[in-house]
């Protein structure tokens, strides 16, 4: 499982409009640097019969055309999330006081990002109750939707709100920079039969890229849970 975040799509608008600019300034220049290097008599065909641009100017198209190539990225780098989990056994979540594993996605960005998708992988630490004869290695569910995950888990009698908890992010839902979010929450029921869970989340940021981050919620989870800590928000 590749847990780092990656840019999965740039905003193709920004990027082939800035190329396009930038492709124009290069054929701009090129053309007027060899017409001024041409007689008068090679000046007479085409296309060097076209006088585009003088020299400064299409040096300042140029210039310009780079120029803004290399802010986009400066911008694209300010702007970009850094999102990470962050997990802890606390309580207040599960019914009772009970003990329960938190996880929370973190953004440590100083820009606002949109949802635009989360997905859960749910790797199963015992086979589902139809196939316990079998001697099958336990199921994983692949990505899916937070309804998928939890048609998933029904069939080991776990129930949300009581042994588990996915927290229901709709798309446009909006993360704010430098915050901390809970992705979910598992009791020790849901431990004992969820050996692995996994959230990928992918947000739009201010200049409209994709980024994607997988979290593992379960890395290091206590089993079984013994006590809370402050909630490390």
């Amino acid at each position: 499982m590749d847990l780092r975040q990656r840019v999965v799509r740039r905003s193709p608008f920004v990027v082939w409009t800035l190329n396009g600019l930038a492709a124009v300034s290069v054929l701009l220049f090129v053309h007027t640097m060899v017409r001024q290097n041409l007689s008068p008599d090679g000046q007479r065909d085409w296309p060097w019969s076209w006088q585009l641009l003088d020299a400064q100017s299409a040096t300042a198209a140029l210039m310009a055309g780079i120029g803004a190539i290399i802010a986009r990225a400066q911008f694209a780098r300010t702007v970009q999330p850094l999102l990470g989990g962050r997990a802890w056994p606390g309580i207040g979540h599960a019914p009772d006081g009970a003990l329960a594993w938190t996880c929370h996605l973190v953004n440590s960005g100083q820009s606002a990002v949109v949802v635009v998708s989360v997905e859960y992988w749910i790797d199963f630490g015992v086979p589902a109750p139809a196939a316990e004869e079998s001697a099958g290695p336990a199921p994983s569910t692949g990505w899916t939707d937070r309804a998928g995950a939890i048609a998933a888990v029904t069939p080991y009698g776990l129930r949300p709100g009581t042994d588990y908890r996915l927290a229901s992010i709709s798309p446009n839902s909006v993360f704010g920079g430098e915050s901390n979010y809970l992705l979910g929450w598992l009791a020790e029921p849901a431990l004992v039969v969820v050996r692995d869970l996994y959230v990928r989340v992918t947000v739009r940021d201010r200049l409209g890229d994709l980024h994607q981050r997988a979290i593992s919620c379960l890395t290091d989870a206590d089993r079984p849970l013994t006590h809370a800590v402050p909630d490390q928000v």
